[in-house]
């Protein structure tokens, strides 16, 4: 005879054992379900289903007539077929589905607007990076694309005149096809005109520009890129600051230190000399604080007093 038993659990946490006996010969079957008979059927000798319920939930016990006396059986809750119970859990399965639909496309969302907002986000820091450096003209986020693809290099020039209570700033490059492209601006007449670089603009500084061949007005003057000559300024007002605030240092010693910071450490910091006086307030940049970390560094501090002690001799 044959016995066979297995364990259901519903939804609710019930444990259910339900079980079967099998005649070899007669084949005289017998369901039960918790020590409870549910189903007695004679001379079982071919595939058959049995359905019955357990609390709410439709069970089938199924016998598989596999030939030669041999059988398989199986227990499966049918959830397909039309019952209280799965009316209910077709009702929940929807309310699922639509609350999963609900917060995936909630989830798309923030996802899309995070994506567009940090898009948004990188374009703003690099046009403020843009604003923050150089001088533009018609520079759009294509155009600046194109620029960094075909883009070619020049040199503009600045010139600065003074009109009642502002002043003019023009600028003007030449193309490599011997166009000249001009430009300017105006800026109130109420002291130094300081760049992004700041440094303060003088009349004939120039900077790098980048232009396109076919259309020259688009173009981005780098403020970070200097010209020698340009650079050659900003030593000779580091001097001259320097011998301003210093004047009882040696004739030499001035230009000795602002070579000194231009070699070892670049450009940009010759306008810790030039504003060597100004307090934080007025140029949180570039004062006298800036100036003292500088001349203090151990190693800039030691090149000064090895090349520059003699510097008025």
């Amino acid at each position: 005879m044959a016995q066979v038993g297995w364990v259901y659990l519903d939804d609710f946490g019930g444990r259910h054992r339900i079980g079967l006996y099998h005649g070899d010969r007669t084949g005289h079957l017998l369901l039960h379900c918790n020590s409870r008979i549910i189903q007695v059927d004679f001379s079982v000798k071919e595939s058959r289903t049995y359905s019955f319920f357990v609390e709410d939930e439709l069970c089938e016990v199924s016998v598989m007539h596999e030939g030669k006396g041999v059988f398989f059986y199986d227990f499966q809750v049918n959830k397909k077929v039309d019952t209280p119970r799965n009316r209910l859990r077709k009702a929940d399965e929807r309310r699922t589905r639509t609350y999963m639909a609900i917060l995936i496309v909630g989830l798309l969302a923030v996802i899309s607007g995070l994506v567009l907002g940090l898009r948004w986000w990188g374009q703003r820091q690099k046009e403020d990076h843009l604003a923050g450096t150089s001088l533009t003209s018609r520079l759009t986020p294509e155009n600046e694309k194109r620029l960094g693809a075909d883009g070619r290099t020049a040199v503009a020039q600045f010139v600065v005149t003074y009109e009642p209570d502002q002043r003019q700033v023009f600028y003007g490059f030449i193309t490599a096809d011997s166009n000249r492209i001009s430009g300017r601006f105006s800026v109130r007449d109420t002291g130094l005109i300081i760049l992004p670089n700041g440094f303060p603009l003088r009349d004939g500084d120039a900077f790098s520009v980048r232009y396109l061949p076919a259309e020259p007005n688009i173009h981005r003057v780098d403020f970070y890129e200097p010209a020698d000559r340009t650079i050659a300024g900003y030593l000779e007002q580091a001097r001259l600051a320097q011998l301003a605030a210093h004047p009882e240092a040696p004739p030499g010693y001035s230009l000795c230190i602002a070579r000194i910071a231009l070699r070892e450490k670049g450009w940009q910091r010759l306008a810790d000399l030039i504003f060597q006086t100004a307090p934080s307030a007025n140029n949180p940049s570039n004062n006298r604080e800036s100036y003292l970390r500088l001349v203090r560094e151990p190693g800039f501090a030691e090149t000064v007093e090895r090349e520059c002690w003699d510097a008025g001799n």
